[in-house]
């Protein structure tokens, strides 16, 4: 059988076919006519079929011609495909992209706007989100197993890997809504310290555990923890029944919960102001993809000013795993 057949030789026979004429192929082709004949001539030679009858200066296919020349145009067709989705992953335009994001992410309406805006204008890019915890997110974005990586944690230095804020919010009490201070305007923790706490279980939600724990040690109070779970669901659930009254990042009351009352913390701000920090490498595997994904969640922070900007930086940085 000799060599493969080549994209140009099917192309010429898809036109010879069409036209209906070497000639007049030939000239739609902007060669001559004997290597294009040659060209049909070698391929028949290759396929061990003929695949024109000539008629004098007429041609026409054969019967084993013109099923050559359906799977030819979808050959062509094919070939154009790829080298149209070549094109676009060259120029950012398709890929694969791995984000880790805590579950306050979705709420955060920068992050939710630019994806469903870039998503929109680029839907060749297959956009994965997973959950996982921040120490497990980092070590998997320095291993290029992920693209970018969304957190709740302070600004640290990572080799390799560039960072932006792309929301603060607070801590803020969740108490039921027939709760007696439901109505106020601020809660100080002291006036509830006696009652039921629902909290995170330090080994599923080290940042959030941390962040609470340290509320509490900076009143110079204990909480009376009543139950741990790490979900923010099952939280907001135990306090509309009743159950006890949690600590909650302000996101999170994107949740829509009936029966609770969100209620800012009387406390020095800086306590309870809290950060989502997107990591992404500066080398990654999708580069030209992630760096227009990037784009757009910049542009949308700079066009949504953060809700609860602080007056002053976080009091510390935490460095363990996950909200």
């Amino acid at each position: 059988m000799g060599t493969r057949l080549t994209l140009r030789q099917l192309d010429c026979f898809v036109t010879i076919a069409r036209e209906g004429h070497f000639r007049r192929a030939a000239e739609r082709l902007h060669i001559s006519q004997p290597p294009l004949t040659q060209r049909i001539q070698e391929m028949e030679r290759h396929l061990g079929v003929q695949l024109f009858n000539r008629l004098g200066n007429r041609i026409e296919l054969t019967q084993a011609g013109r099923l050559v020349l359906t799977e030819a145009e979808a050959a062509l067709a094919q070939a154009g495909r790829v080298e149209e989705v070549a094109r676009r992953a060259e120029n950012g335009e398709a890929g694969h992209l791995r984000i880790s994001m805590v579950c306050s992410v979705p709420f955060v309406p920068a992050f939710a706007r630019a994806t469903k805006a870039f998503q929109s204008d680029y839907p060749g890019v297959v956009i994965d989100l997973v959950h996982r915890s921040p120490t497990q997110a980092i070590d998997e974005l320095r291993e290029h197993r992920l693209d970018i990586c969304l957190t709740r944690r302070e600004p640290l230095l990572v080799s390799g890997v560039s960072q932006m804020t792309i929301a603060r919010d607070r801590l803020m009490l969740v108490l039921p809504a027939d709760h007696p201070a439901a109505r106020a305007d601020k809660v100080s923790i002291r006036d509830v310290a006696h009652e039921r706490f629902i909290v995170f279980p330090r080994e599923e939600k080290r940042v959030l555990h941390a962040m609470m724990m340290d509320l509490w040690a900076l009143v110079e109070l204990t909480p009376r923890v009543a139950l741990e779970t790490d979900s923010p669901v099952s939280m907001l659930s135990l306090v509309a029944t009743g159950f006890g009254n949690t600590i909650l990042p302000s996101l999170l009351s994107g949740i829509h919960m009936p029966n609770v009352v969100w209620k800012p913390i009387d406390a020095n701000e800086q306590w309870t102001t809290t950060s989502i920090v997107m990591l992404y490498r500066e080398d990654g595997a999708n580069q030209r993809v992630q760096s227009r994904y990037v784009d757009y969640v910049r542009r949308f922070v700079d066009q949504m000013p953060y809700d609860h900007a602080p007056t002053a930086a976080p009091l510390r940085v935490f460095e363990e795993a996950a909200e």
